[in-house]
């Protein structure tokens, strides 16, 4: 895992960690349950290689996929 990944790994455990307090002392759970998705698409976009994608574009199979 390199700096990058490590750092947006606790970010995001700071983010849940903030939203599960906050929604602890309000009690709205809307509060946690909205930050649920937005931290774990930045996980995916972070180890998700980008790398990857472009290899994918190259050999025209990122297509295959979306269709």
């Amino acid at each position: 895992m390199n700096k990058y990944q490590e750092r947006s790994v606790y970010i995001s455990i700071v983010a849940l960690v903030f939203f599960l307090v906050l929604s602890l002392i309000t009690h709205k759970w809307g509060f946690f349950l909205w930050s649920l998705m937005p931290v774990f698409m930045v996980l995916s976009t972070a180890f998700f290689p980008q790398r990857v994608i472009s290899k994918m574009i190259e050999n025209k199979t990122i297509y295959s996929i979306i269709r």
